[in-house]
């Protein structure tokens, strides 16, 4: 019986060890304007690194209808960030702050972070 028991508490350790080595983190989506000044985009960058870890940026482009109601498709960065938090409003602070973004739109969901 003892060893039966120790056996299922085993089973359950390599069950669950997975789960307990992924780490929980919020991803935080947002697009910036490519227009921005490289000064600030530099300085963006060292925020994200310095409050998140770091960041993914790419070039992208994106539609909306705009305040003119018409088709705008402007060039955009987009970033992604993953932090063990949310960090959402000190991104959505800075940016209004050090970007000059009047408005900011920003997604963010839970994630697992796995580290191979």
């Amino acid at each position: 019986m003892r060893l039966r028991s120790l056996a299922l508490a085993f089973a359950l350790v390599l069950t669950l060890a997975p789960a307990a080595l992924a780490a929980k983190a919020t991803v935080h989506f947002f697009v910036i304007p490519a227009a921005i000044p490289a000064e600030q985009l530099a300085k963006l960058n060292d925020f994200l690194i310095t409050t998140a870890g770091g960041f993914t940026a790419s070039r992208s482009t994106g539609g909306d209808m705009g305040d003119l109601g018409r088709d705008y498709r402007p060039e955009n960065i987009s970033y992604t960030v993953s932090a063990p938090k949310n960090v959402a409003r000190e991104i959505i602070g800075d940016l209004k702050k050090n970007c000059g973004q009047k408005g900011v739109f920003m997604l963010t969901w839970p994630a697992t972070s796995v580290d191979s």
